[in-house]
């Protein structure tokens, strides 16, 4: 009787943990750079690198609790952005592939301290630089579409120029 009683609360314990457990990457969100590439220069969608600390970042908690996993940002993402999780986790196993990724696009875009979000249009071209911002969605949408650097030409095709080459020469081609 009491092994049956055993059984039954690990098998509780066990259902719970999966249940409980968090798809990594989040619903939505690609850890794959060059597939988020590919895809925003065929949609002309823009594309959100949010570098964050997902298991011990509690700015970055507070940005996903109120921005990303909203119905709001959800919603708006699906029509204008591709999304990229660029993670620097304690506790959570990844490839050396991905670690070196994460670690090439944060020195690239020069990241010392997370949550920080980059913004690059279609062409690889970055047109904003954010963070944890108060307001949730609405605020943080509306910053997205008015806080945007209006570079002109060369501008333009000297961050995409850096942008493409440090990506191509440390992690690959699309």
């Amino acid at each position: 009787m009491k092994i049956k009683i055993l059984f039954a609360g690990l098998m509780t314990i066990l259902v719970l943990s999966a249940l409980s457990a968090e798809t990594y990457p989040p619903e939505g969100w690609t850890t794959d750079i060059l597939a988020a590439i590919a895809e925003s220069e065929k949609t002309g969608k823009d594309i959100l690198l949010n570098y964050t600390g997902s298991d011990w970042c509690v700015w970055c908690h507070r940005l996903r609790d109120e921005v990303f996993d909203t119905g709001t940002f959800k919603s708006y993402a699906e029509e204008n952005l591709i999304l990229v999780f660029l993670d620097f986790p304690n506790s959570i196993d990844q490839s050396k592939e991905l670690v070196e990724q994460n670690q090439t696009m944060a020195s690239l875009f020069g990241v010392q301290g997370f949550p920080t979000i980059w913004l690059m249009d279609s062409e690889q071209v970055p047109v904003l630089q954010t963070g944890y911002l108060e307001g949730g969605a609405e605020a943080f949408i509306r910053t997205l579409e008015t806080n945007r650097v209006d570079l002109d030409e060369a501008k333009r095709l000297e961050f995409q120029t850096i942008v493409r080459e440090g990506i191509r020469g440390n992690i690959g081609t699309w």
